[in-house]
């Protein structure tokens, strides 16, 4: 990686970290394409482990607004997720698994947008971490999955219990990128070295969370998990 590279890496995850910061979602949607560009080893381990600073600040600074009932649900639900994944992705393209996961979102988004009011049950609680493990697994997209269950919710209750719930299910996704061999020294050495831009992105993130309304937060945060789903529909067809 040249100079060229590194600094522009670390913009990048500034600015991924501060979206992350705000949103509690985007670091991948900002961050991912250039950082496959620079160095595909960067992809998901790095990024998911880098992503644990900015996971770290929400799960702390938004502990008061976290649902707690819905992170227990949630995490419950995570390893049938993550079970399902290793499974499916053991007999079935990751390709193909990314553009169903991909085109879910969307129509997911489409239609909360168009009056759907989104799943609010007990059981969604659970949906929700079952879902969110599954295309961390797959895809290394677990933000716009946990936002069709939880992006009606405010500001702060959104990045609170998705970073909660981050902070259990992304050491044990770095665990399977292990034993699978996508996660070693050198991707340790590649989150170290670019981890002061997650750091950077916290400070962008202080900045920019009360620029964004509270009633425009859903739209907002609804529009990044759209384009983050385009961006894997997108990458998958292109590869």
């Amino acid at each position: 990686m040249s100079v060229v590279e590194y600094l522009i890496a670390l913009l990048v995850l500034t600015i991924g970290g501060g979206v992350q910061a705000t949103l509690g979602i985007g670091a991948g949607l900002v961050a991912g394409p250039a950082l496959t560009v620079i160095d595909p080893a960067l992809v998901p381990g790095p990024l998911l482990a880098m992503g644990m600073i900015v996971t770290v600040r929400n799960a702390i600074g938004d502990r008061r607004s976290t649902d707690l009932t819905a992170w227990r649900r949630a995490v419950l639900g995570a390893p049938i997720g993550l079970a399902l994944g290793v499974i499916f992705l053991s007999y079935i393209d990751a390709d193909a698994l990314s553009l169903v996961i991909g085109s879910f979102v969307l129509i997911s988004v489409g239609l909360q947008v168009g009056g759907l009011r989104p799943p609010r049950s007990v059981l969604a609680n659970y949906l929700a971490g079952s879902a969110t493990a599954f295309s961390s697994t797959v895809a290394a997209l677990p933000g716009p999955m946990f936002v069709i269950f939880h992006g009606h919710r405010e500001p702060g209750t959104v990045r609170g219990t998705m970073a909660t719930f981050m902070l259990v299910i992304t050491p044990v996704i770095l665990m399977l990128l292990a034993f699978d061999g996508r996660f070693g020294l050198r991707h340790m050495a590649l989150t170290a070295s670019l981890a002061p831009g997650m750091f950077l992105g916290l400070a962008l993130g202080k900045v920019l969370r009360p620029r964004v309304a509270v009633h425009r937060f859903r739209f907002v945060i609804l529009t990044v998990a759209s384009l983050s789903a385009v961006a894997l529909i997108v990458k998958t067809l292109i590869s």
